[in-house]
């Protein structure tokens, strides 16, 4: 094996490792709220089940697109916990569907911003040193954030705006529906 696909194969494993430990962490956190802590009787938190699906859809979809700052696992319980199991695999497709054009609205916004004098900039100051490692790894960079808690988001622009090659992203992102599904059925096995 050469050192570079050794460099490549850490990196990608050190990464999925750490995506593996946030879920893991998520979940025991679940599990502890709903097996130990009453929350029923929380004022303002029944309202939450009552929320229309267009509504968290679109929560979700900017959410995502604004770096997940809201993490997929949260509107993956509350369609657990709101819509039922029957609906639920439909639903994680759905917000797996949306997680993957809101990369694809990143990586072209990336994009736009290579024509611009700001990627010049941020070329000069911020991505230059490593738009050389991007082009190597981003493939590996984008499966990585697609498949962990990572920003993929701003990964995808970070990607686009080096000029990653379309077709590439396209296919590399498509890991996002992976991570959805695996992260959906593991919450599906954590809840009681």
């Amino acid at each position: 094996m050469k050192r570079s696909d050794k460099i490549k194969l850490s990196f990608f494993l050190v990464n999925v490792v750490k995506g593996i430990a946030a879920l893991g962490l998520l979940l025991v956190f679940y599990r502890i709220l709903i097996n130990y802590i009453d929350i029923s009787n929380i004022k303002g938190l029944s309202y939450l089940e009552d929320l229309s699906t267009a509504f968290v859809f679109s929560v979700f979809f900017f959410s995502e697109i604004i770096f997940g700052i809201i993490p997929p696992e949260f509107f993956m319980i509350w369609i657990l916990n709101s819509k039922g199991v029957e609906m639920y695999p439909i639903y994680i497709l759905a917000l797996s569907t949306i997680s993957y054009f809101a990369g694809i609205f990143a990586f072209l916004f990336g994009k736009y911003l290579h024509e611009t004098s700001l990627y010049s900039l941020m070329k000069k100051y911020i991505i230059g040193k490593y738009e050389r490692k991007i082009n190597v790894y981003g493939g590996i960079a984008v499966v990585i954030a697609a498949l962990t808690p990572l920003p993929f988001s701003a990964t995808s622009a970070v990607v686009g705006a080096i000029g990653y090659q379309n077709k590439k992203y396209f296919l590399f992102a498509l890991a996002r529906f992976l991570r959805y599904f695996l992260y959906g059925y593991i919450i599906f096995l954590a809840t009681p």
